[in-house]
């Protein structure tokens, strides 16, 4: 008996199955939803008394940070909170959709360099339900140290066109991440 014929085992979610084409249309249905993503969350934007007061927390952030060799960064994601007064936007070209509360920005205010070594600065000051975001460092970076805030943790990884940088949290008091890295190679 060859390994084919062997693994011949029922798995639920094939191609054509009907159970595929059921996830596949529920799928279908919340994203096609007329909902905006914002409603769906607004109990993450206020506060106990309804009105957003002390205590609330902004929501959530989820961004890719896409970094050029020379500094200049385009980020791209979710934010759910109002872009005025972020650290990490300032003197960014943005366009924010207050719908569907996404985020495109350029910015060259995210790095500074010193000789070879560049360092990333990303600041948030909000308080923050849940923060996803993925730095994409040029593929030639070597990764020299990375800190971040309290209550966020990240992990890198590099891939055949990029260093990858990847901060997670949940319930943080503001964001703070710092990467530093040489341009050299390794």
């Amino acid at each position: 008996m060859g390994l084919i014929e062997g693994d011949q085992r029922s798995r639920p979610l094939r191609w054509g199955s009907p159970s595929a084409v059921m996830v596949y249309l529920l799928l279908a249905a919340v994203a096609f939803s007329p909902l905006p993503p914002s409603s769906v969350l607004a109990d993450d934007l206020v506060g106990a008394d309804g009105e957003g007061g002390a205590g609330a927390a902004a929501g959530s952030i989820v961004l890719d940070v896409y970094v050029e060799a020379e500094g200049r960064a385009l980020i791209i994601g979710y934010l759910e909170a109002e872009p005025e007064g972020l650290a990490f936007l300032e003197g960014a070209e943005l366009f924010y959709d207050e719908d569907t509360r996404e985020l495109y920005a350029k910015s060259s205010g995210l790095t500074s360099t010193l000789g070879d070594e560049t360092r990333l600065e990303f600041e948030a000051d909000l308080g923050w339900n849940e923060c996803h975001l993925a730095f994409y460092l040029p593929k030639d970076a070597a990764m020299l140290a990375v800190s971040c805030s309290e209550g966020l943790e990240y992990s890198f990884s590099k891939t055949e066109d990029s260093m990858k940088v990847e901060v997670l949290g949940y319930e943080v008091e503001g964001i703070g991440v710092v990467i530093d890295y040489n341009l050299t190679g390794y």
